[in-house]
């Protein structure tokens, strides 16, 4: 396979690599996504790439590719293994998640409560790095810290998520959902029927983990001025601790004081947080990267990336509506769909192309830039 590795410059420099990388991802979720018609996308299909995405997170994040070994592969073996294992992973997920909290249907609560899990374990992952496990091997802690993920993401939803209404169903108001006289009240006495409505907790929940990435893109600046703070597990409870309280500003300033429709305000945080993302796995942190203040990079990229959301929540939601038809891109299904290929389909395979594969078949990527002094 060395052949059919290319040895020009631009293979090893951003934003070439990057640019390379995105139109090989975002390409295959348009290509995935083109095969299904809109209620098989938004079916087991959903819960099946949500599930992926935890074991993908630890994979990259936390296992730093490393477990399961691949001593001795080569790349595209050493991605094909990888992934493989993470599907495997990802299936068993699904069909837990489906057939034991959602009595083998996959329905809307059970698409939620994997994104809550996708949420939770970046937290775990990102603000906790794996405690308390992370002393355990490599696997164990991995492993113990997806389970953790599972279970605290299963909670948060019984507790704060009540499905008995689809609140917002704009122009009709107020419809039932999973309550009685609802289309879905067979399911009435397994779904969630917390404090909050499931959009409000959705929109809520998903505005504390933007802030998240903020924070990763901006280097932990400022927790990173103490040494004290950027201990286990002070360092996990002040991030998650800042950014709740920032999630309900944002929360509030969004839906509360511009009266932003929830699932229509959780749409712009997807777009925002794609264009994150994008710059964060393939772009590498390109080009706030190049600039000498570490957070002046990350303030550049956090501003690219609004930038790159709002033109990929116009171009890729004018795809979802040339390809499902605007009949069937009514609400909610249209924020669904739109977000699915963002974050459900595209995200993955940022994950995965960048962790997994390291952007084959070009070269390996290079070692990154020695680290400057903090801004």
């Amino acid at each position: 396979m060395d052949g059919l590795t290319p040895t020009a410059r631009w293979t090893i420099t951003q934003p070439w690599r990057g640019i390379f990388g995105l139109v090989i991802t975002l390409g295959s979720a348009m290509i995935i996504t083109s095969i299904f018609d809109l209620q098989t996308y938004l079916g087991t299909f959903t819960t099946f790439i949500m599930s992926n995405v935890p074991i993908l997170a630890l994979i990259g994040a936390g296992w730093q590719a490393q477990y399961p070994s691949t001593e001795g592969f080569s790349q595209p073996w050493r991605g094909f293994l990888l992934t493989a294992f993470a599907v495997l992973v990802g299936l068993l997920a699904c069909f837990g998640l489906v057939n034991f909290l959602a009595d083998g249907a996959a329905t809307p609560f059970i698409h939620v409560q994997a994104i809550n899990t996708v949420i939770t374990i970046f937290f775990l992952l990102i603000a906790f790095g794996m405690w308390p496990f992370q002393k355990m091997s490599l696997p164990g802690k991995g492993f113990w810290t997806l389970i953790l993920a599972y279970v605290l993401a299963w909670l948060i939803t019984k507790i704060f998520f009540n499905f008995s209404m689809l609140s917002y169903a704009a122009p009709t108001g107020p419809v039932p959902f999973y309550a009685k006289g609802g289309p879905l009240a067979v399911f009435a006495g397994i779904a969630p029927m917390g404090a909050f409505a499931w959009e409000c907790a959705l929109a809520f929940y998903f505005s504390v983990l933007l802030f998240l990435f903020c924070f990763l893109a901006l280097g932990f600046w400022p927790f990173n001025k103490s040494a004290s703070v950027m201990k286990q597990p002070t360092m996990g409870i002040v991030v998650t601790i800042v950014c709740i309280v920032l999630g309900a500003i944002l929360y509030l300033i969004g839906v509360k004081a511009l009266s932003i429709e929830p699932l229509r305000f959780l749409l712009y945080l997807v777009s925002f947080l794609f264009g994150l993302l994008m710059f964060i796995f393939m772009f590498q942190m390109w080009p706030g990267r190049t600039l000498k203040s570490p957070v002046g990079g990350g303030l550049l990229n956090i501003i690219l990336s609004i930038i790159v959301g709002i033109i990929a929540y116009h171009a890729l939601g004018a795809w979802c509506i040339s390809h499902f038809g605007a009949d069937a891109m009514k609400y909610p299904f249209d924020i669904f769909a739109k977000a699915n290929l963002m974050l459900g389909l595209t995200f993955p395979a940022w994950a995965a192309y960048s962790a997994l594969w390291d952007f084959w078949p070009l070269p390996p990527t290079p070692p990154p830039p020695a680290p400057r002094s903090q801004g």
